[in-house]
């Protein structure tokens, strides 16, 4: 997920820490782009996680681009840890580990960071002391559904039992005669709805160009999650049920120690730039990126803004870049006047949504510069 990124300060959210970790599934984002060696990709910074996985993945360089200096300031704190720490250094930075020395170790490294992310992090020590991973926004919210709503639906028996499972004809089963309750439908409705999302998990202005109701559904993604996906090897489910990853090496890629070995021979591949992302596209030469990760961004955008940013997007493009991004609740794919500069490709898109781990999207666009 990402913030809005828009011209002359268009629907710019306030500059807090929304994210602290990517909620898009970076196996998807990798299909679709299909990122290797030469390959020079724009991506939207969010956490940086899918930054990351792009670098690990091959790209020949990556352009983080955030309008919060919140999120550009945690990706590259996460970067310098890796720079600078083995993966147990990482880990208790980032409150994987039990609670440890983690504002010490952040002072051991804060030399590497920027002036506008020393800044940053000098005035939010506390987030770094209680564990950065949930202390976004978003991730508090996850929190208290965690902590607060879902015991009220499910025992901890029940919810180890679905998060052992790795059989979807199994979860079916469990879902249909212990999970899918009245209680549950009715607790996650009320804490999934619009006016308690825009107040405690997100903010009324994701909501602009959203119509009608958004809680039944969240509600049909997730039981597509719990019934579809292989739940016991899902970073994203185990993060949502448990507040923590079961396999570090299996969650996402720059958590894993491979992906940090890759990572830290690699970081001189990566520059995050601090600008709303018109501005970023006409400012930067014709043919400057062959792939872009656009997160949802769109969502939160007008039609027209979309049409235009694409419109940039192609200038900004080499013959046969890759495009993709996300929906969560906007439609939003290429408009029918850009037709004849972008090729769809819907079949390969849904069939990437239908396994996409992180499941809360509703729609996934690959788009492709002719």
């Amino acid at each position: 997920m990402s913030e809005v990124h828009s011209a002359k300060g268009i629907g710019v959210f306030e500059q807090r820490l929304s994210y602290a970790q990517c909620w898009e599934d970076p196996q998807v984002l990798q299909e679709a782009l299909q990122v290797g060696e030469g390959d020079d990709v724009l991506s939207i910074c969010s956490a940086g996680d899918n930054s990351f996985a792009l670098v690990i993945a091959g790209a020949r360089s990556v352009t983080a681009l955030d309008l919060s200096v919140p999120q550009l300031s945690l990706a590259e704190l996460k970067l310098a840890a890796i720079q600078s720490f083995p993966p147990d250094g990482v880990y208790t930075l980032l409150g994987l580990n039990a609670f440890g020395r983690r504002v010490f170790t952040y002072h051991q490294l804060r030399d590497r960071l920027s002036q506008r992310s020393r800044s940053y992090w000098d005035r939010h020590e506390g987030t770094i002391r209680r564990g950065l991973l949930g202390q976004g926004k978003f991730e508090q919210y996850l929190r208290a559904f965690r902590t607060r709503l879902l015991p009220l639906a499910h025992s901890r028996r029940t919810v180890d039992a679905m998060m052992a499972l790795s059989d979807p004809v199994e979860q079916q089963a469990l879902f249909r005669t212990r999970w899918d309750s009245m209680r549950w439908r009715g607790l996650f409705k009320v804490f999934f709805s619009r006016r308690v999302m825009a107040k405690a998990g997100r903010s009324e202005a994701h909501f602009q160009y959203v119509d009608g109701p958004v809680s039944a559904v969240f509600l049909e993604r997730t039981r597509h999650v719990l019934t579809a996906i292989p739940a016991a090897t899902n970073p994203f489910l185990q993060w949502i049920l448990n507040g923590a990853y079961t396999d570090l090496n299996a969650a996402h890629p720059y958590l894993s120690e491979a992906g940090q070995a890759v990572l830290r021979a690699r970081a001189d591949r990566i520059r995050f730039v601090h600008a709303d992302l018109e501005t970023f596209l006409k400012g930067c030469a014709p043919r400057s990126f062959s792939a872009f990760n656009y997160s949802n961004l769109f969502e939160y955008l007008s039609a027209d803004q979309h049409e235009r940013l694409l419109e940039l997007t192609i200038r900004a493009a080499r013959p046969g870049a890759r495009i993709a991004y996300w929906n969560l609740l906007v439609p939003r794919s290429r408009p029918a006047g850009l037709a004849k500069h972008l090729t769809r490709h819907p079949e390969v898109s849904a069939a990437l949504l239908e396994r996409d781990r992180a499941f809360v999207y509703g729609g996934f666009q690959i788009e492709v510069v002719r």
